[in-house]
C-alpha cells in the first residue's frame, strides 16, 4: 500500500438518537454501498451507533450489550471484504467501568487495530463518557494513523501530540453541527501546527435539540480547507490520497447521495 494511492470513503450521514437498531443497519448499508467504490479505508461520524443525543433517550446500560455485537459485525464486513473501518461509538469498558466516546479502527482482517476514547469530552451533553488519556497512533499497513473525535480538534495539544509520536494523517470522526458554536478554523489550524492532511468525517441530519445539516466533512492541509462537502443530502465521499503523505489528488470528493432511511441511492 506504500507505493499506490489510499481511497477513503467518509459516511456523512443522518442518524438517530433513539434508534440503535436503525444506525447500525444503516452504517452496515452505507458501508456495503461504498464498496462499489473500492475504498481502503470507510471512516463513520462520531458516536456513528448511537447518534449524539441518546443519553436522554435511551441511557448507557445498553452499550454493554449492543455494542460489542456492532463490532462484530463490521469486523467481520471489513473481513469479508478487504477493507478497513473507523467505527464511531460509545464503549464501555469493563477495566475501568466507565463509558467513552471511541473511535474504533478495524483493519481489513476484521481486527480492532487500535481504538481513541475522546479526550475533550464535552460537559453536559457528553456527561455519560469518561475523557481518554492516551495519545497513540495506530499502525496500519505501513502507516501511523492519528486518531480525534470532533472537540479533540479544537485544542492544539492531541494532535501535536499524535504528531510527534510519528502519525502520518490525522482523521477525525464528528458531529460538529454548524452555528454559532460551529468549527470556526480549528482543522485548518491543526493541519498547519503539525503539518499533517486531517480528514474530517461529519455528519447531517437533526436530532432532538441538535440540527447537524450544512456541517461540513472536510480535508484540511497546510492550514487550507482543501476539500469540502458541507450539503443537507447524506453521501458517501470518497476521495484518492497519496500512501506517502495523504494529500488529496482532487479538490472534490466523488459524491455518492443516499437515501438515508433505505441505504440507497
Amino acid at each position: 500500500m506504500m507505493n499506490k494511492s489510499i481511497r477513503i470513503s467518509m459516511l456523512h450521514a443522518a442518524l438517530r438518537h433513539d434508534d440503535v437498531l436503525h444506525n447500525i443497519a444503516l452504517l452496515e448499508a452505507l458501508c456495503l454501498k461504498s464498496l462499489s467504490l473500492e475504498p481502503d479505508l470507510v471512516v463513520m461520524p462520531e458516536l456513528a451507533i448511537s447518534g449524539y443525543e441518546f443519553f436522554k433517550e435511551i441511557g448507557s446500560e445498553w452499550i454493554k450489550e449492543v455494542v460489542p455485537k456492532a463490532i462484530d459485525k463490521f469486523s467481520r464486513l471489513a473481513r469479508e471484504n478487504n477493507v478497513a473501518l473507523i467505527l464511531g461509538s460509545p464503549r464501555y469498558s469493563e477495566k475501568s467501568n466507565q463509558y467513552y466516546n471511541a473511535a474504533i479502527f478495524i483493519d481489513e482482517h476484521g481486527e480492532i487495530a487500535g481504538e481513541h476514547y475522546k479526550i475533550n469530552v464535552l460537559p453536559g451533553s457528553e456527561g455519560w463518557a469518561s475523557p481518554g488519556n492516551d495519545i497513540k497512533p495506530i499502525a496500519w499497513n505501513g502507516h501511523k494513523i492519528g486518531l480525534l473525535i470532533c472537540s479533540d480538534a479544537y485544542t492544539v495539544n492531541i494532535s501535536e501530540e499524535l504528531a510527534k509520536q510519528g502519525a502520518d494523517v490525522l482523521i477525525s470522526s464528528a458531529a460538529w453541527a454548524p452555528g454559532f458554536h460551529g468549527p470556526n478554523g480549528e482543522w485548518e489550524q491543526r493541519s498547519r501546527e503539525t503539518g499533517l492532511c486531517l480528514f474530517v468525517c461529519n455528519r447531517t441530519g437533526k436530532e432532538k435539540n441538535m440540527v447537524f445539516n450544512g456541517g461540513s466533512s472536510v480535508v484540511a492541509a497546510a492550514g487550507r480547507r482543501i476539500v469540502n462537502y458541507s450539503h443537507k443530502q447524506p453521501a458517501v465521499l470518497s476521495i484518492d490520497v497519496k500512501s506517502s503523505n495523504w494529500y488529496p489528488l482532487s479538490t472534490q470528493f466523488n459524491v455518492l447521495e443516499i437515501y438515508e432511511s433505505m441505504g440507497q441511492t
